[in-house]
């Protein structure tokens, strides 16, 4: 975690998908025993997080305590509240969790971090590759049973349906199996190649030209747009392969980007080749 990382998602109007908000974490009690309610809560909201949904599988997480849920600074970040009291080691967490759930979360992290004068406690949840369901019951703002999965539904986390379920689990698998066997970007390779070879045919017709430019930088030119092409087309590839429903779950952004790059790569093949 760095400052401005931590900025940019203290800086979010609202809980995302991947988001957690809380202003304190009042774990233990001022007798120093463990509250079970806020205990069981906060593991609810880490098995949210952890199994996410549909359209964060391959997302990092964060629960962030001492952010306000609803008020903001003049700055536009969220108002802070300094964690100042009691807070679980990594290690406890990571004990109540695997006594409360199955599979074990991996890779799962916490620790206090100073920021604009406040100390917070943040908890990162990487991306998982399995579906977690709860082993026993949990009593947290609701009764939940054993084998419930938790799932993010905007800034909520609530129980998974059984079709959410299954189709979270799909795509954590294929999320293991891209890392696994990340063929997109040999896809990306492969197409970049042909890119380059394309433009490299037109190299002598643009050098007939009063182009003014030499046969050297018309060469670079050409693997230069090769290899942006074919990195896009690699990352384009991933993330359609990581969902399966690429278009529908792509941002407007992503999309926009993708019709851009289609269009700029048959105007560039097309000059370059035939004019």
């Amino acid at each position: 975690m760095d400052d401005k990382l931590l900025k940019e998602l203290l800086s979010n109007k609202k809980e995302e998908d991947r988001l957690e908000f809380k202003q304190r974490l009042e774990i233990y009690q001022s007798d120093g025993k463990i509250s079970d309610f806020k205990r069981d809560e906060m593991i609810k909201d880490i098995l949210g997080l952890a199994n996410g949904n549909s359209h964060i599988i391959r997302e990092t997480k964060y629960l962030i305590v001492g952010a306000d849920n609803s008020k903001f600074d003049d700055n536009g970040i969220r108002a802070l509240h300094d964690v100042s009291y009691g807070v679980p080691a990594q290690s406890e967490i990571i004990k109540w969790l695997n006594s409360a759930c199955s599979p074990a979360i991996v890779g799962l992290e916490c620790d206090i971090y100073p920021f604009n004068g406040v100390n917070l406690f943040i908890i990162v949840i990487p991306p998982t590759f399995d579906i977690h369901e709860t082993t026993r019951e949990l009593n947290a703002s609701g009764h939940f049973n054993k084998y419930t999965v938790f799932m993010r539904q905007d800034e909520h986390t609530v129980p998974a349906s059984v079709r959410d379920g299954i189709t979270i689990q799909r795509l954590k698998h294929l999320h293991r199996q891209e890392v696994a066997n990340p063929s997109a970007w040999l896809l990306g390779a492969i197409i970049g190649g042909l890119v380059t070879l394309l433009l490299w045919g037109g190299e002598s017709k643009i050098a007939q030209t009063n182009s003014g430019l030499s046969s050297s930088a018309i060469r670079i030119t050409a693997v230069a747009v090769g290899i942006f092409f074919g990195a896009e087309f690699g990352w384009l590839a991933q993330d359609f392969n990581s969902t399966r429903y690429a278009w529908r779950y792509w941002t407007n952004w992503k999309r926009l980007g993708f019709v851009v790059s289609m269009f700029i790569l048959g105007t560039i093949i097309y000059f370059w080749q035939f004019k």
